[in-house]
């Protein structure tokens, strides 16, 4: 089934630029939790992590674009839907029970707001469609400054949240007015969290 970024554009069309709200979600401590599992627990935790992300993303009107080793971008066209689905996410790992020896998980989840040029990639034998810009660079550059469990969003989502949803912006704080991204040396990042 064609995901989403695909009905923005087929194999042979010029490439788009849309305002998406991205989503990074990942396995917190990974290294730690799964790495020291034998390689079919190891691949059971990750499988199980990325079913459940998939679910909610798709349930909140998202997709998945990438899965990349222990996480996932995710796309959606309203920031609320994305708001809601990372919520979910958190809830849905807070809430599931760990089984036969495995540890429980929790992730890391970034949001950013911005133009995303959309457009396909690849060779004839090959092709992909591909999310290319600056606020998905963003967006995973921000994993890194949110503690397990944590939600961090940048002032663009937060101020496009608090028009389509105040009350569910109300619940993110502030978090770093001048956070410096590595990529972004020129700029100050102003970020909000749900810790």
């Amino acid at each position: 089934m064609p995901g989403l970024a695909q009905s923005y554009v087929s194999q042979d069309s010029a490439p788009i630029k849309k305002e998406l709200t991205v989503v990074f979600v990942d396995i917190a401590n990974s290294t730690s939790t799964i790495v020291n599992q034998s390689p079919e627990i190891a691949l059971d935790l990750v499988q199980g992590f990325m079913a459940m992300v998939t679910e909610i993303a798709l349930e909140n009107c998202g997709d998945v674009k990438d899965y990349e080793g222990d996480g996932a971008l995710l796309y959606f066209e309203s920031v609320t839907e994305a708001v809601r689905a990372a919520l979910a996410i958190r809830t849905a790992l807070a809430e599931r029970r760990p089984g036969n020896g495995q540890p429980g998980l929790q992730a890391r989840i970034s949001l950013n707001l911005g133009d995303i040029i959309i457009g396909v990639i690849g060779v004839a034998m090959r092709r992909s469609v591909a999310l290319i810009g600056p606020s998905i660079n963003l967006a995973s550059r921000l994993l890194k400054h949110i503690p397990p469990g944590g939600i961090i969003a940048t002032q663009a989502a937060l101020e496009r949240l608090s028009r389509e949803t105040p009350a569910l912006a109300e619940r993110f704080q502030p978090l770093d007015q001048r956070l410096e991204l590595k990529g972004f040396e020129n700029e100050y990042v102003s970020t909000f969290h749900i810790p």
